[in-house]
């Protein structure tokens, strides 16, 4: 088996981005941290549930160690905020509590199948021996994400000198503020923020892995870039990451976003988001 790693900061101030590669206990996940809006920055998130899949051991159940993990984030949320703030994560406003997407999977070897947890916009792909690629999990939270895009991109049609992404962002704000009241709700997308909702909403399941020769986990900033009238950029960065490795998917979403610092070609909602990839390759 063969690991391919990548974790690499966007533009931001921190890296919130983190990722997991035990491989004594088979588990791995990409996971991408988000700061609440005047909230908890989104590393608190992210690295809590690092931690603790990363110290699992092998016998441990996969479906408790993922619970463990997002109880870990409450934990470290109520922390950050301190003694005079709620002593329960459902009395921190939604807007506030620090969040991550989550794509984990406990690989078991003499089964041939792998167990996954999916929060919003992290993904998995399987790649088999024919060359074919599976798509596991599905972004729903991109859905909420092209909202707020749709209103930048709006906003700055005729405009000559295009509003720059900055300020565009602000414009959208309440847009922003409407998609993080709907985690863990059925009217909107799962993410691991600590609360008894997060494990209710999470996708989870188990797969063979017959005829699998590689497994891909990544965060959206891995995502490419893409403009509106494009093929899936998902989809894109699987066959990339699958037939080149993960350090060229890194410099081909790279390109386009040096290409496109004010997010106009390719409408997103910042120039460079964090980034961070597990390529394993078990063979055939």
């Amino acid at each position: 088996m063969r690991i391919s790693t990548v974790n690499k900061k966007g533009n931001g101030n921190i890296n919130e981005d983190a990722y997991v590669v035990n491989e004594k206990a088979g588990v791995f996940a990409a996971i991408d941290g988000a700061t609440g809006l005047e909230g908890v920055p989104g590393n608190i998130a992210s690295h809590a549930v690092r931690d603790t899949l990363a110290s699992a051991a092998e016998e441990e159940l996969f479906d408790e160690l993922v619970e463990a993990a997002n109880l870990q984030v409450a934990e470290e949320t109520l922390n950050w905020l301190g003694s005079d703030d709620p002593a329960e994560i459902n009395d921190v406003p939604k807007g506030k509590r620090s969040t991550c997407a989550l794509a984990a999977i406990s690989i078991d070897r003499e089964r041939l199948s792998l167990e996954y947890a999916h929060a919003a916009d992290c993904m998995i792909f399987l790649q088999y021996a024919n060359g074919d690629i599976r798509t596991v999990t599905y972004d729903l939270l991109s859905h909420f994400d092209r909202k707020a895009i749709n209103e930048i991109v709006k906003l700055r049609s005729g405009q000559t000198k295009k509003t720059p992404i900055s300020e565009a962002r602000k414009e959208v704000r309440s847009t922003l503020i409407e998609n993080r009241a709907l985690l863990n709700t059925d009217a909107g997308y799962s993410v691991i923020d600590g609360s008894k909702e997060a494990m209710k909403h999470l996708e989870s399941g188990r797969l063979s892995l017959k005829k699998v020769t590689a497994i891909l986990l990544l965060s959206d900033g891995l995502m490419m870039p893409t403009g509106l009238e494009e093929a899936d950029g998902w989809e894109q960065s699987a066959n990339i990451a699958f037939q080149y490795g993960v350090d060229r998917l890194v410099s081909a979403v790279e390109e386009r976003e040096n290409d496109d610092p004010e997010c106009i070609t390719y409408p997103r909602l910042k120039m460079k988001d964090d980034k961070t990839a597990v390529l394993i390759e078990i063979g055939s």
